[in-house]
């Protein structure tokens, strides 16, 4: 496996390479002007998105009307999900999710937050129960091909990515119906909030999606809108292509480029708002890493595909666990319950390619059965 795992490895970084030194791009643009970059927004759809790096000056108003909305509604659950970035590791939350639904003690969320893998996931987890159905398929009922296809080498050169989006483009538009649209936006209106994560390469900032308000707002592009941001979301660079949303701006509509949230951060707990105390006091976070958290020993041969894939693994793990950290800092400072689990070093089943169904289905097991084991949450993050 370990072999087979470095040759996936050596290709990629082999490919990324080439890109880098190339240098080139077939996206065609019309991009946003540096000084719209300040805070554009979606044409016909208020309250889109936000920075995720620093609060919108509106903060209290945006969440006292989700306050107002929840107290109309009689939505008394104070619990946030959030779902973490990682690829197929994300069949690990799906696990978790159908055996918390199994049980019958899965809450309604009042906040679901996803950020790459987890941005795909969260509309389901959002929905509840009803859409396991859906995750189960997601993450282990697809071949690799329904996910992505790859290139020839010329298209690469070409290119902006090692593989075509393209099905999961088409994947994610056969989801999002206009009954889909229409229960998030009922939800919505409930006060509860989807938030998805994606980052601005040309702002160089992450941004927040509010998917409720863009289900909700009737816009003729909502789907569009709510489809792109997705797919942007699970845009790992240089894997996949980076997707192009359109923006409003004094001259006309213009494109923003969007990749993978995970650039940022692996979850989208956004400290860098500072909320009023008052609305966010109490409550549960139940945080779940879609990845390992511990090292993994491994001997490395010293060439520059393997020194560089490992590094970058490496730096992806360091981060995730600084973002559990982050978020155990910041539920001590409201006085929320903490609950965080992680994949632990005990899965080890094989990664014969990416997206690999028999080790997605594996994970989806793990995750299942850790549910059960009564041993899944953390009240700490990891050492």
């Amino acid at each position: 496996m370990e072999k087979t795992g470095r040759m996936h490895l050596n290709k990629l970084c082999i490919l990324l390479l080439l890109l880098f030194q190339l240098g080139c791009s077939s996206l065609s643009r019309n991009p946003v002007s540096a000084t719209d970059l300040e805070n554009p927004q979606v044409l016909g759809i208020e309250g889109a998105r936000y920075w995720a790096d620093v609060a919108p000056i509106n903060i209290s108003e945006i969440l006292e009307e989700a306050y107002r909305q929840r107290r109309a509604s009689r939505f008394s659950s104070n619990y946030t999900l959030t779902l973490s970035g990682g690829g197929e590791d994300g069949a690990f939350a799906a696990g978790i999710l159908s055996a918390w639904s199994d049980s019958g003690t899965r809450p309604e969320f009042m906040a679901v937050t996803g950020v790459s893998t987890g941005a795909l996931a969260a509309p389901f987890a959002f929905l509840g129960s009803n859409y396991d159905d859906e995750l189960k398929e997601l993450y282990g009922g697809l071949p690799p091909s329904r996910i992505f296809r790859g290139r020839f080498i010329t298209g690469i050169l070409s290119g902006s990515s090692v593989k075509s989006s393209d099905p999961l483009k088409q994947l994610i538009e056969t989801y999002i119906t206009d009954d889909f649209l229409s229960q998030i936006a009922k939800e919505h209106r409930r006060g509860r909030r989807l938030l998805v994560q994606t980052v601005s390469l040309d702002a160089q900032r992450p941004v927040l999606w509010d998917m409720g308000a863009i289900a909700n707002s009737n816009s003729p592009n909502a789907k569009k809108t709510f489809g792109d941001v997705l797919l942007a979301s699970a845009a790992i660079p240089g894997v996949f292509p980076p997707v192009l949303i359109d923006v409003e701006t004094q001259d006309g509509v213009r494109d923003e480029l969007h990749v993978d949230g995970g650039v940022y951060s692996q979850t989208a707990y956004v400290p860098g708002w500072d909320i009023p105390r008052k609305y966010v006091r109490g409550g549960k976070l139940y945080a779940i890493r879609n990845g390992k958290v511990e090292p993994e020993l491994r001997i490395i041969n010293p060439g520059v595909f393997q020194v560089s894939a490992r590094s970058l693994s490496t730096l992806i793990k360091a981060q995730g666990v600084d973002d559990l950290t982050i978020a155990y800092k910041l539920s001590l400072q409201r006085d929320a319950q903490y609950q965080a689990t992680w994949i632990g070093n005990d899965f080890n089943h094989p990664l014969d390619e990416p997206f690999d169904p028999k080790y997605m289905q594996a994970l989806f097991d793990y995750g299942y059965q850790r549910f059960n084991s009564g041993t899944l949450w953390s009240d700490r993050p990891p050492r």
